[in-house]
């Protein structure tokens, strides 16, 4: 069965971005930090492809150090931008809840 779907590129999905950043900047004073939800800084999705194996070892390394991966990312974002003398991202929280429960022992597999 064959298929007409195409995904769409990476300059298709930030197209609208990339048109919306100099209304939001241009506005009056304080509307480019409006935040829809009360004290939170507006966010948009980065995304990396990886290996099926690469991901394990990703989700693994998360539940050992008990990191979110919304927070290894900002960590290794953070040591590239370093290294290369940028300022580190801003910090922001994922907007939803990873629903880990803190302290909650996990039980090894059966």
């Amino acid at each position: 069965m064959s298929s007409n779907r195409r995904g769409r590129s990476l300059a298709e999905v930030m197209s609208p971005i990339d048109d919306e950043l100099p209304a939001r900047q241009g506005g009056a004073a304080g509307s480019a930090r409006e935040e829809p939800h009360g004290n939170a800084v507006p966010v948009v999705p980065v995304n990396i492809l990886v290996a099926p194996e690469d991901r394990r070892r990703l989700r693994q390394l998360s539940l050992d150090t008990n990191l979110s991966l919304q927070k290894l990312g900002h960590e290794a974002w953070n040591l590239l931008l370093e290294k290369r003398g940028l300022p580190p991202l801003k910090p922001v929280s994922a907007n939803v809840p990873s629903g880990r429960t803190v302290g909650r022992a996990r039980s090894s597999g059966s």
